[in-house]
């Protein structure tokens, strides 16, 4: 063997353990992102969960929301304001679910579970007139639609006479 064999074959082997590497190295970033994902979803999940909790931990806090959400008379000013700072809370935990869904960072079941606590509170009437004004104020497009629709499904069940938002 020549020294000049011996030099390619060091080559082919250097061009073989590069490619190697390279190999590994795009699967650790894929097993980075995974994990990264799950632990994301783990961590929206639980905050979520938490906060919407919070909403309800306590007998007065649980009457609140009961005669907020299920139309059970007026509401001070003050429980106007705090319901408006829970439902914001509330749809705002679930766009920023709708954006890291679109991005593909969260699992959908995440994502579905915050979806599905947006369509508990759209069941209620005074939920649904608060979205009708407040969806104007910096919602995304992409995110108003499926809510304007959740929306419009309980506003039809309701008042079946209404024609859908266009």
């Amino acid at each position: 063997m020549t020294l000049e064999n011996i030099y390619y074959l060091g080559q082919t082997i250097a061009v073989v353990v590069i490619v190697a590497t390279l190999v590994a190295i795009r699967y650790q970033g894929y097993q980075t992102n995974k994990i990264a994902r799950a632990d994301l979803t783990l961590n929206m999940w639980m905050q979520a969960g938490a906060a919407h909790y919070s909403f309800v931990d306590s007998p007065e806090k649980a009457d609140f929301m009961h005669r907020a959400l299920n139309d059970g008379g007026s509401l001070t000013d003050p429980e106007k304001l705090r319901l408006g700072n829970i439902l914001g809370f509330a749809i705002g935990a679930h766009e920023a679910a709708f954006m890291l869904r679109t991005r593909n960072l969260v699992e959908a079941a995440a994502y579905d579970r915050s979806e599905g606590l947006s369509r508990m509170y759209l069941q209620s009437r005074r939920v649904r007139k608060w979205w009708r004004i407040r969806r104007e104020y910096k919602y995304d497009p992409r995110f108003r639609a499926p809510i304007d629709a959740m929306a419009d499904e309980f506003e039809n069940v309701e008042h079946p006479e209404r024609e859908p938002r266009s």
